[in-house]
C-alpha cells in the first residue's frame, strides 16, 4: 500500500512539473509573438537619411552621408568598406615620372599584379596605392583637422559640402553620373600653415546593380576663386566637372 501511495505522489509531482514547464513555454511563445507583431508594425529607421537637396537620387546621397558620418566618428575602416580596389600590373623598374601604378608597385618585378586604388592631390601628382596606403592618407587628413578653427566658409569640422560629376552617364547605365565626386572639406594644420582643404571620394556607377563603389581618393587645396563654387553657388571646375554645392540649411 505504501508503495502505491509513493508512486501516486511521485507521479503527481511529475505532472505538476510538466504542466508548469508547458505553461512557461507557452508564455515565452506569447511574448515572442507579441514582440514579432510589434516589430512588424514598427517603421524601421534608415541607417542614414538622404539629403533633401540631392542631385542624383538617394543612392549617391546615402553613400555620401555614410562616408561623412564614419569620418566624423574617426572610423576610417568603415569608409574602406565602400571602396573597390582594382588589379594593377606592375611595369617593373622605377617610376620615370609622376602617376602610374606607383607607389603601389614600388619594388615589384615586371608583370607582378597588385591591388589598390588611384589617389590624387589637386594640382599636383597622383598615382596608385594599396588600401593600407589609402587608409593612412585619410587618417592623416583627419588627424590634422582643427575643428575649433573658423573661416569664411564656417567652422573647421569635416563636413560634406558638395557633389561633382566629371563623367555623365551614358544611356545604358542605371545611374545619373558615371563618375561622381563626394566632396568634403575641413580646416587642417595650425599656425601660419592652417588652411581649408578638400577630401574627395570618387564613386563610379556601373552597368549592373545600384552600388556606387569608391574607386579613387583625392585631397588638396582650394583656390580663392573656387570658394563660391564649392560652398555656395555650384558651377564648373576643370578637374571636378559640374559641381553641385549643398545648401547646408536643408540638412
Amino acid at each position: 500500500m505504501k508503495r502505491h501511495t509513493i508512486f501516486y505522489v511521485v507521479a503527481g509531482v511529475l505532472v505538476l512539473v510538466l504542466l508548469g514547464g508547458l505553461g512557461a513555454v507557452a508564455g515565452d511563445r506569447r511574448e515572442d509573438a507579441d514582440e514579432a507583431r510589434a516589430n512588424a508594425t514598427a517603421t524601421p529607421a534608415p541607417p542614414v537619411d538622404s539629403l533633401r537637396d540631392c542631385p542624383w537620387g538617394d543612392a549617391s546621397c546615402v553613400l555620401a552621408l555614410g562616408i561623412e558620418r564614419a569620418l566624423q566618428a574617426n572610423n576610417v575602416d568603415a569608409v574602406l568598406e565602400f571602396m573597390a580596389t582594382r588589379l594593377f600590373i606592375c611595369p617593373g623598374g622605377s617610376p620615370e615620372g609622376a602617376g602610374g601604378p606607383y607607389p603601389l608597385c614600388d619594388g615589384a618585378e615586371k608583370d607582378t599584379g597588385r591591388t589598390g586604388l588611384f589617389f590624387g592631390r589637386r594640382y599636383s601628382e597622383g598615382g596608385a596605392m594599396s588600401l593600407e596606403g589609402i587608409r593612412s592618407l585619410v587618417q592623416r587628413f583627419l588627424d590634422d583637422i582643427d575643428a575649433n578653427a573658423k573661416d569664411t566658409v564656417g567652422d573647421g569640422r569635416l563636413r560634406l559640402y558638395a557633389f561633382s560629376c566629371s563623367t555623365p552617364a551614358i544611356r545604358f547605365q542605371n545611374v545619373s553620373c558615371a563618375r561622381e565626386g563626394i566632396i568634403l572639406s575641413a580646416i587642417i594644420g595650425d599656425g601660419p600653415s592652417q588652411r581649408r582643404e578638400l577630401l574627395i571620394f570618387w564613386a563610379a556607377g556601373g552597368f549592373q546593380g545600384r552600388t556606387l563603389p569608391v574607386v579613387e581618393v583625392w585631397d588638396g587645396a582650394i583656390l580663392t576663386n573656387e570658394v563660391p563654387i564649392l560652398f555656395q553657388t555650384g558651377g564648373v571646375l576643370p578637374d571636378l566637372g559640374e559641381v553641385y554645392a549643398i545648401d547646408q540649411s536643408l540638412r
